[in-house]
């Protein structure tokens, strides 16, 4: 099976998908990170360019990740950018990889650049019904990234998110950690979102209610039931 996850920028791979996506390689997945906005030039306490590769692949090598393919698009300007060129750039990655799944960010995130993504990797995701030999995706998921979909204000234009696939990460969750301490100055002392205290709590709220010690949600949006 061939998970894509597209997301906006180097972390979110992990705070969304980095337990699951774990288990999923100890079953014999693939897993291929696209993050878009790969240079986080505005990122506070940004390290330097050599320095944040090394962060970018050694976090997604601790969880089996392929190489991250990372994208030159402006971080926190994706709204300066054209749908249509965010669009294209994603069902480039789909024609590469032939993606059984997608996962990418839930369109109401307080961030803007998760929100644009979002909305293009749902039009992306149409691309098998629009041109010939393309292999047509068996599901697209949100997923959420403490911090920001968490922190999102209800807007009478835009549901939140609504978990409805929750995936037993009590085996690799400490595995996510490890990968999310690679990153410099991302993570936070609690009560912050991102803290290990706040995502161990949250990944055992999420296993209450689904029967597993400790998990990751997601909503399912779309499943091909052919």
């Amino acid at each position: 099976m061939i998970n894509l996850i597209v997301v906006a920028h180097p972390d979110d791979e992990v705070l969304g998908f980095g337990g699951t996506g774990a288990s999923y390689v100890s079953s014999g997945d693939s897993v291929q990170p696209i993050i878009l906005c790969g240079g986080v030039e505005a990122r506070s306490k940004r390290p330097s360019d050599e320095e944040l590769l090394l962060n970018i692949f050694k976090a997604n090598e601790i969880l089996g990740f392929n190489k991250p393919i990372l994208g030159k698009f402006p971080n926190i300007g994706m709204n300066l950018i054209q749908h249509l060129e965010i669009v294209k750039y994603i069902e480039e990655q789909i024609i590469k990889y032939q993606p059984d799944r997608i996962f990418t960010h839930h369109p109401s995130d307080l961030n803007d650049d998760h929100k644009k993504i979002s909305e293009a990797c749902m039009a992306a995701a149409r691309i098998s019904q629009r041109k010939n030999n393309i292999k047509p995706i068996n599901a697209l998921y949100f997923m959420e990234i403490l911090s920001s979909t968490d922190w999102a204000f209800a807007s009478s234009n835009c549901s939140t998110f609504a978990p409805n696939v929750f995936v037993d990460i009590n085996e690799t969750f400490n595995k996510k950690l490890e990968a999310l301490s690679c990153y410099k100055d991302v993570m936070r002392e609690p009560p912050h979102p991102r803290s290990n205290e706040v995502l161990r709590g949250h990944a055992a709220y999420r296993g209450g209610q689904s029967g597993f010690l400790l998990a990751e949600a997601f909503q399912q949006v779309y499943r091909n039931n052919l």
